[in-house]
């Protein structure tokens, strides 16, 4: 029995071996994807650049149609709507103004009408308030007429200056001058005529 190993308190006699058990390296071995895989993997990266790459051309496009759109938006259309004369001194003109812009809105400030005789003896100026329209929006405006010359019938002349903003969401404003000849109207005391939307005045911007 002298082969037979001997331990005390824990502690491995003499000439013991002691020998360790570890656990063998667990190597996964993937199996390699075939080449078509392989391809489909690489494919969702080409597949966002590509649509980001259409949503900055789409959204290019539809900038520079707005753009070019705003850069040729037409002056308002104004017409002559309605002259009351109560008597010959004391008048009162409506105005009708349009904006024909889809996409463009009209600031008017700085409004003036001026009646006039039409040999221009005598000229009478007449302030308006300011006046803002949508797009495609259609206003009319009253425009008090005082202090002209005492007469049976008078022929005069009806302009109208401003200033205007054409601005359009997202764009720079555009400030122009308004310039408005509605040419010779026919007044007579106690006259209440509905002019009509044949008799449209020129408009022009500068």
């Amino acid at each position: 029995m002298e082969n037979q190993t001997r331990v005390a308190i824990g502690i491995p006699a003499p000439n013991y071996l002691i020998t360790t058990h570890q656990p063998p390296l667990f190597i996964a071995n993937y199996p390699t994807p075939p080449p078509a895989q392989q391809q489909s993997l690489s494919c969702p990266p080409l597949f966002i650049i590509t649509s980001v790459l259409i949503i900055i051309l789409f959204i290019s496009l539809a900038f520079t149609g707005f753009y070019f759109t705003y850069q040729q938006s037409n002056p308002p259309i104004i017409r002559i709507e309605s002259i009351a004369a109560f008597n010959i001194t004391n008048w009162l003109i409506t105005l009708s103004l349009k904006n024909p812009n889809k996409y463009a809105s009209i600031h008017y400030e700085k409004i003036q009408v001026s009646v006039s005789e039409f040999d221009d003896k005598w000229r009478v100026i007449c302030p308006v308030d300011e006046l803002d329209q949508v797009e495609n929006g259609e206003n009319l405006m009253d425009v008090d007429v005082f202090g002209l010359v005492d007469s049976k019938m008078v022929e005069v002349v009806l302009k109208m200056d401003a200033v205007v903003c054409l601005q359009a969401k997202y764009m720079q404003k555009l400030w122009q001058m308004l310039e408005v000849d509605c040419g010779v109207v026919v007044v007579q005391p106690r006259m209440n005529t509905t002019v009509g939307r044949s008799n449209r005045c020129n408009v022009r911007l500068r």
